[in-house]
């Protein structure tokens, strides 16, 4: 294997990018492999089926239902030996109708998710054969090619018959990684397995090479020029794919554009990426192809090859670079009066770090930054403040979840995992680019366009909530309007400074949908926004490119609403599946980092709070280390422990002992496995303290500080 990563890696400083926000579902017990405990039966339903995309772990796993009214599945039973994580399948319901975790058993395998499987190689007697890293089903490999791969080593197998109950799963090797413990094999491993793009074709670099090296001054003259206006970009330290730049200007006294009233006018200017990447071109095939960038916790893989991510798109300070700018007239209320949208040209006149704006903003002195450009910073931060109150006051959700930096050493390896702090300054960038996002989304509503949605919620998952946060001494309205954000704002605003902040809001978060790209403008439920859509990031978001070839189509009377209607949907669809694909990786690979930093701490004792509480154990999570294991239910003690399913806790019905959410333990750490992505906790039993449920917390108060990144939204 070679230890050298491809060309297009780039080792990424943590905080260059965001996180995701309405990112794909995942169950508490997706962090570990233990199944439900064996002493709680199930009890038989009226037969009903659910179809969906299996989440697997180990002996157990969950039917990812895309119909809200069926809701997710637990399956166990021999039904798993026959699918592998990701396969779409149909699993038939067997627990009592209403309970609150529904469990089943898969009876068939609908679709395959992927040809190839990575996982460990083992000989079964003389028998060579893969164990799958999500605990799939065990490939038998007919063929070793010309590899040899030792006992122990991360290999790839292409599947070339499917497992079925009379007959495991046949293959062939394909690659041979490397041992698990070498540099670089848990990420290529994660990358094999999620099978994200490797390196770029040559066609695809001759066309970026092509594009040149910088923008020619005959590029520009037919273009709006903003090179008299202050304009700036703000991102990370090691940034260097720089989608977005602003301006500022105050509007005093009258003004025609701001209803006579003074305000401001915000300019977003964005790369225009659409001026290179030409529809049908090998460049489009595979940026469509990958569809989004994907960040694995310090390396970039990105959509587009660097000579135009990072350097022809890229809105670099003192040079001139074409973009595509909305520029908003505000009024004093924060309310956009006018927007318009033109193809332009910029030249950047500082390149701002996060932290560079946060220290101007409080007022303090930064290295070559003039009085004009400070004082366009400071009048920055109060209209977006004034922006951010008012988006709340529609009932905006504002999730305050902690996210983390890996640290790592010269080897690679993570020496530590840090909560990162979101600044005012991370802030500010976001709701500019939210509102220049809802301003090109409005202005397109009656044509055909690429929209960013979030369907209102399931009632029944709301009602689900209500009960829990119940539990929690969290006081909802019994039956909470799935029209309304209003009110799941109050949860996560009354919820801040308690212990069980963070669990109510990854609850809340839980109880929504995932936001997708859709044709159909349904509005964005978190954002509490009617229209909106992705225009602000085109070098590393493919749907951000398409509204950009639509709305340049309409600046030049070339709109082709036919085509769009005819072609958008299965943009949607197919950019919605990367996006989630690429969540996946990154949450997953984070995990990985996780368990290797933890590998080293074996045998250590630690302090927590449960997290959740399952019929087969609590997750913790630490409170020095960010990261959340699983105490089995097995490592409780000697006591027999009954799930409470209507008060999530555990009890023991000998001793009266209960276990739940929000309460503080001490546990040890037993083992990390980085296989499986999992850290096996036991409890230790003498330090554990009583639940700290916060008493009778009611839905108001203050905004929570919210310290993420810019996110997926």
């Amino acid at each position: 294997m070679s230890r050298n990563r491809p060309w297009h890696f780039r080792r990424q400083k943590p905080g260059a990018r965001p996180g995701g926000s309405h990112a794909p579902r995942s169950h508490p017990a997706a962090h570990g492999q233990h199944p439900p405990h064996p002493h709680r039966p199930s009890t038989p339903g009226a037969a009903a089926y659910v179809e969906g995309v299996l989440q697997l772990k180990g002996t157990f796993g969950f039917v990812l239902s895309e119909d809200p009214k069926a809701g997710d599945v637990m399956v166990t039973g021999p039904g798993l030996k026959l699918a592998m994580g990701g396969d779409r399948v149909r699993a038939r319901v067997t627990s009592a109708p209403g309970a609150v975790r529904r469990a089943g058993e898969i009876v068939d395998v609908l679709v395959h998710a992927r040809q190839t499987v990575v996982g460990t190689f083992r000989r079964m007697g003389n028998l060579p054969v893969v164990m799958p890293e999500d605990d799939g089903p065990m490939v038998h490999l007919a063929d070793l090619q010309s590899f040899v791969p030792h006992v122990g080593d991360i290999v790839t197998a292409r599947i070339q018959t499917w497992a079925s109950a009379q007959k495991a799963a046949q293959g062939v090797l394909t690659e041979v990684l490397g041992p698990r413990d070498a540099p670089g094999v848990d990420l290529q491993s994660l990358i094999r397995k999620h099978e994200l793009p490797d390196a770029f074709e040559p066609e695809v670099i001759r066309e970026a090479d092509a594009c040149g090296a910088d923008v020619p001054d005959s590029a520009w003259p037919q273009r709006e020029t903003f090179f008299n206006q202050r304009v700036f970009t703000i991102d990370g330290a090691d940034a260097k794919d720089f989608d977005d730049a602003v301006h500022l200007e105050r509007l005093a006294g009258p003004s025609a554009a701001a209803s006579g009233e003074g305000g401001w006018r915000l300019g977003v200017h964005i790369a225009d990426v659409a001026q290179y990447v030409k529809e049908g071109s090998a460049l489009d095939q595979e940026a469509y192809r990958r569809g989004t960038s994907v960040y694995l916790s310090g390396t970039v893989l990105p959509m587009l090859p660097f000579p135009l991510s990072d350097n022809l798109c890229s809105l670099r300070p003192d040079r001139v670079r074409l973009t595509l700018s909305c520029v908003m007239d505000i009024d004093p209320r924060g309310q956009v009066v006018s927007a318009r949208i033109v193809e332009s040209a910029i030249r950047s006149a500082r390149r701002f770090t996060y932290e560079e704006v946060e220290a101007v903003l409080k007022g303090e002195a930064v290295p070559n930054v003039t009085p004009e450009i400070a004082s366009d910073v400071r009048e920055m931060g109060a209209l977006a403040r004034l922006l951010r109150e008012k988006r709340f006051g529609r009932g905006s959700l504002d999730f305050d979840f902690p996210e983390p930096d890996v640290v790592t050493g010269l080897d690679g390896r993570p020496t530590d995992i840090r909560r990162r702090e979101r600044l005012e300054s991370h802030r500010l960038i976001e709701d500019f680019m939210l509102l220049a996002n809802e301003s090109v989304a409005r202005s397109m509503r009656h044509h055909p366009f690429l929209y960013r949605i979030h369907e209102i919620p399931d009632p029944a998952k709301l009602e689900k909530l209500h009960k829990t946060l119940e539990l929690l001494g969290i006081q909802t309205p019994k039956h909470i309007d799935p029209h309304h954000p209003l009110v799941l704002q109050r949860v996560i605003q009354a919820s801040a400074g308690t212990p069980v902040q963070a669990m109510v809001h990854l609850m809340v978060l839980r109880s929504l949908k995932q936001a997708a790209y859709s044709p159909v403008n349904k509005g964005h439920y978190g954002l509490a926004s009617a229209c909106y859509t992705h225009f602000t990031s085109p070098i590393r978001r493919y749907p951000d490119l398409i509204v950009h070839r639509i709305l340049k189509e309409g600046l030049h009377a070339q709109a082709r609403d036919a085509h769009w209607k005819k072609e958008l949907t299965a943009i949607a669809g197919h950019t919605s599946r990367r996006e989630r694909a690429a969540v996946d990786a990154e949450r997953e690979y984070l995990d990985v980092q996780k368990v290797r930093l933890m590998e080293s701490r074996v045998g250590g004792t630690f302090t927590g709070v449960i997290s959740s509480v399952t019929n087969f154990g609590l997750f913790v999570q630490l409170n020095e280390f960010f990261v959340e294991g699983l105490v089995h239910i097995t490592n409780l003690g000697k006591d027999y422990f009954v799930f409470d399913e209507a008060r999530m806790t555990l009890r023991g019905r000998r001793s009266g002992q209960a276990f739940a959410m929000g309460q503080k333990v001490t546990v040890q750490l037993a083992a990390a496995n980085v296989l499986k992505r999992q850290l096996d906790f036991q409890l230790l039993p003498a330090e554990t303290s009583s639940p700290q449920h916060s008493k009778d917390v009611r839905a108001r108060g203050h905004h929570p500080k919210d310290r993420k990144h810019r996110r997926r939204l």
